[in-house]
């Protein structure tokens, strides 16, 4: 009987053992693995040195540029309900708050129209947020919804989990999409509430159906996507009395927003409300789930090059020696300009942290840097090339966007698209306080202070310490 008992003391013993062993090498897996930095291959160098990104000819591509997160979310429903053969929408982060149904609400009108929707979310987002969410599930077990998660954390990924899918776009029939950095949620749509984030999208519209070349390209990114290995089925809710309350909540949402923005059906403005472009590309770091080669980045600094001055607006700004370098080979060649959030406005905390760490080695690049006070943070990701090209999408300066996740940029050839986003820089530059490479700051003539508060800065401090080891997963 002591025998027996001392064995299984001994087995409990070896599985403690060999569960932390497991364990840990998760955790050693998932922070080593990251670390392994690609560098760009010889074939996407040819790639880019091929690629043309401007034109003297317009573009059959339509375009507009959406900065307000009311619009935002109005040009979405205006879209979906729009749809009538197909409906992608691709997100990173996707809510059931009044904004994200609101938009579920629009995606299930279609779907009872007969339009085809494929929906791909994020996994990550999917475990924290929508895997209990009876009305996110109800919408999945629709006839006409198809909807997967990109690299969902469960143990057939469990040594992958850094690397995200952090696209964010919406694709009508062939004759419209919409991309950009906003996520589908209150932080990014709707009236802006308290922690509200400031974005940007660019529709575009196409006056050839299928065949813009941006449309295409965006196609064929998507259809990749959508077959990755790490894409996984979400079955959808099974209990048919619950789906059809949550169908019955989503159709009373979508009169409710019928009523307050009008018969969506009937917008027919497309063409009077975009303006020409010259040329739309997309660029992207490829769909794998894994550690990638900093395409996007390399493909910004190949344009940078034969700028004479680019403005890079970034919620935050965490960089490796090599993307340092890559900061300092624009500045030898342009003026180089950094829109970011200040310290005291953003709502990142590792990258607040991670700026506090290294901003000497930021304005060491020789670039001049703007600490952005605006009533709200700034999540808008976008560099603007001299006076025509134009990029805008998902792509934030950091390590997780320029190596592990995916990420789509457009590069937009079109002086009234840069001249526009232009003058809210100007706005966001009298915000600011400007920080040259010299180290002398200038606050702009509607910069506010705004105190960090004595927690916050505590926070930090202990930040400063304990991201070191992580930043490359930042």
């Amino acid at each position: 009987m002591v025998k027996d008992s001392q064995v299984m003391k001994g087995n409990i013993k070896k599985l403690v053992r060999l569960l932390l062993l497991f364990v840990a090498s998760i955790v050693v897996v998932n922070v080593l693995g990251p670390a392994l930095q690609k560098k760009v291959g010889d074939e996407y160098k040819e790639q880019v040195s091929q690629a043309v990104y401007e034109s003297d000819v317009v573009s059959s591509e339509k375009i507009l540029c959406i900065d307000d997160n009311e619009e935002a979310l109005l040009w979405r429903l205006r879209m979906i309900a729009a749809a009538k053969e197909s409906i992608v929408l691709a997100t990173f982060d996707l809510r059931d708050d009044e904004s994200g149904t609101a938009v579920m609400a629009a995606l299930l009108d279609a779907a009872d129209r007969g339009v085809t929707v494929k929906l791909a979310v994020d996994g990550i987002y999917q475990l924290a947020f929508l895997q209990d969410s009876d009305v996110f599930n109800a919408l999945c077990a629709h006839e006409n919804v198809d909807a997967r998660y990109y690299n969902p954390v469960n143990l057939r990924n469990i040594y992958r989990v850094n690397y995200r899918m952090h696209d964010k776009y919406i694709m009508i029939d062939e004759r419209m999409y919409l991309l950009g950095g906003r996520n589908i949620s209150n932080t990014f749509l709707g009236e802006p509430k308290e922690g509200a984030n400031v974005d940007r999208d660019i529709l575009v519209y196409h006056t050839e159906n299928g065949r813009g070349q941006s449309f295409q390209q965006l196609q064929n990114y998507f259809m990749q996507i959508w077959e990755e290995p790490c894409m996984e089925e979400i079955k959808g809710l099974k209990k048919q009395d619950i789906v059809e309350a949550e169908y019955a909540s989503l159709r009373a949402k979508y009169a409710g927003l019928k009523a307050v923005y009008g018969e969506f059906g009937e917008y027919d403005g497309w063409l009077e409300d975009t303006f020409e472009a010259d040329r739309i590309t997309l660029i992207h770091n490829g769909t794998h789930a894994g550690n990638k080669e900093p395409q996007v980045l390399y493909a910004l600094e190949q344009l940078a090059a034969k700028g004479e001055e680019v403005i890079i607006q970034t919620p935050y700004v965490i960089c490796n020696r090599e993307m340092y370098k890559t900061l300092e080979h624009m500045e030898s060649g342009a003026e180089v300009k950094i829109f970011l959030n200040a310290v005291e406005r953003g709502s990142n905390p590792w990258g607040c942290t991670d700026y506090l760490n290294n901003k000497e080695k930021i304005l060491n690049t020789g670039a001049d840097v703007y600490e952005l006070m605006n009533e709200y943070a700034v999540h808008t990701k976008t560099v603007l090339i001299d006076d025509h090209l134009s990029v805008v999408g998902s792509f934030n300066l950091d390590m997780r966007s320029t190596y592990l996740d995916t990420e789509l940029m457009l590069v937009i050839d079109s002086e009234y698209l840069n001249a526009h986003i232009k003058e809210t820089i100007d706005i966001y530059r009298e915000k600011s306080i400007e920080v040259l490479s010299d180290g002398t700051e200038r606050k702009g003539i509607s910069y506010k202070a705004r105190e960090l508060g004595t927690r916050k800065e505590l926070v930090y401090q202990v930040l400063r310490v304990i991201i070191r080891p992580f930043r490359h997963m930042l």
